[in-house]
């Protein structure tokens, strides 16, 4: 595995858990979710504990969830209620529940190690859910490992090759990240733009007079394996535009990954119809940045022969973020 298992990723949205029954791939687990009359999410393991047929081909019943291949009748904690071809089911039978934190869009899940989810909360992410704030959002799943993605969106110089349209008028590079900040389980740099015009996607999103030059401030985070921050701040005369690029990581296998986009944005210069913009904007570069990390993950399948890989002073941030990862996964390996 190339991710580490005894961490909290993001199931779900809010919006996508409810009566129905959804089947995702987890971690490489078989997961079912669907929302209880209480209103809570439930998560549990897609696989009737009688043969291997999964619950979410089966009904509700309630709360309960009928097995749709010999009507074996799960709760909501994963125990066996109901074997209709005998009077009770045998002692013990259950599939496993995995506990779940439902906050502002996501739904958290716990697959590690049973107990382990007391130990370390999701992370909170405020900015998802009031104080200003609106968000929109989608659910992508990309042919690419975990770490491709996180590397990717921690060095962002690759805007001038894949993204020139999105670059303001008159800046040829990107400074220096001018600060990195590691602890022991994340990242976060800081880079500071030289006043520049608006590029026309910036006008078309913010309030901004679109005559003059506007300072911008990029800050990234590598918040954990299973969130990815990113938050843009351009400011002008006219006031001031924040946007945040929030990234569930959710690894479905070792090449494969569930990605939750959240666009989120607030300040005092905003587009009355600045959702629809930014869900546009960043939809297509999504779309480019995607089918690039996808064809760097068939290259990584197609080469027999390992080999080595240079970095640059832009990686800094990704490096360490590798390093987190690394050292989670081999903890858990017992090394």
């Amino acid at each position: 595995m190339n991710y580490p298992r005894d961490c909290w990723y993001v199931a779900a949205t809010s919006d996508e858990v409810g009566d129905g029954l959804i089947a995702r791939r987890i971690l490489g687990h078989p997961v079912l979710l669907f929302r209880s009359s209480d209103g809570s999410a439930v998560a549990l393991e897609d696989r009737c504990a009688h043969r291997p047929y999964p619950l979410s081909a089966g009904h509700r019943e309630g709360d309960l969830v009928v097995c749709g291949y010999h009507g074996c009748t799960y709760d909501a904690t994963g125990r066996c209620v109901r074997v209709p071809s005998q009077d009770s089911p045998p002692s013990g039978a259950r599939v496993r529940a995995y506990p779940v934190v439902e906050r502002a869009q996501f739904v958290w899940i716990w697959t590690g190690t049973a107990g382990g989810e007391r130990l370390r909360p999701p992370p909170a992410t405020p900015w998802l859910q009031g104080d200003g704030w609106s968000s929109v959002g989608e659910l992508r799943d990309v042919g690419a490992g975990l770490l491709l993605l996180h590397e990717h969106y921690l060095d962002l110089t690759n805007v001038f090759a894949m993204h020139p349209e999105m670059v303001p008028p008159g800046i040829e590079a990107l400074p220096p990240l001018e600060e990195v900040e590691v602890s022991e389980v994340s990242v976060s740099y800081v880079r500071e733009l030289p006043a520049a015009p608006l590029a026309p996607w910036e006008a078309q999103v913010s309030g901004l007079d679109s005559v003059g030059s506007f300072a911008r401030r990029e800050t990234g985070t590598f918040v954990t394996p299973g969130l990815h921050k990113q938050t843009y701040t351009i400011t002008g005369d006219g006031g001031e535009i924040e946007v945040v690029r929030t990234h569930g990581f959710t690894p479905e296998s070792p090449t494969s990954t569930h990605v939750f986009l959240q666009l989120s944005w607030r300040g005092s210069a905003v587009s009355p119809d600045a959702g629809a913009r930014l869900a546009a904007v960043f939809h297509e570069m999504a779309n480019r940045d995607f089918a690039v990390l996808e064809t760097m993950q068939r290259c990584l399948d197609e080469d027999t022969t390992p080999r080595r890989y240079l970095n640059v002073k832009a990686d800094r941030a990704a490096i360490f973020a590798r390093r987190i990862v690394q050292s989670m996964v081999e903890e858990e390996r017992g090394r």
